[in-house]
């Protein structure tokens, strides 16, 4: 897991080809402006999401984890509590969806940090993450999820 100041993001080219190619794509490119929806960049290598919900309670959050993607995201407008913890050290509740990529967890969290419009976050298959959660009360958000083949 990455997390840093949004003006620090360009720091992180170099770790893949794909990884690089959504960095160029959130530099270059103002995503605020995107309709919610999915706009694959390239092909189903990266794939940028836009979506607009409340947060949650964390009594009605749940982990989750990705095995084909990582994830970066970005907060447009909002701000959310996200936990994190290593994916080894939680137990599945279900069985993974591979045609959507995603698993969810139960287990304690190894910590938290605000995500709010100034800040992102990268999310590594091994990186189990409860995004959405209420920060200091409800909030309305904004978010960018890239969706990056690992």
């Amino acid at each position: 897991m990455i997390f840093d100041q949004l003006t620090k993001l360009k720091t992180y080219k170099g770790i893949s080809r794909n990884i690089d190619i959504a960095i160029e794509y959130l530099l270059n490119n103002d995503v605020s402006i995107l309709s919610d929806g999915s706009y694959p960049i390239d092909e189903k290598n990266v794939i940028v999401n836009v979506m607009s919900y409340g947060t949650k309670k964390l009594s009605e959050a749940a982990f989750e984890a990705h095995r084909k993607y990582i994830d970066i995201q970005i907060l447009i407008q909002g701000e959310e509590k996200c936990c994190y913890s290593p994916l080894e050290n939680l137990l599945a509740s279900g069985s993974f969806n591979e045609e959507k990529d995603i698993g969810f967890y139960k287990g304690q969290e190894r910590g938290s940090f605000p995500l709010r419009p100034d800040n992102f976050v990268i999310f590594f298959p091994h990186d189990a993450h409860m995004p959405s959660c209420d920060l200091t009360g409800k909030s309305q958000v904004r978010k960018v999820v890239v969706k990056i083949a690992f």
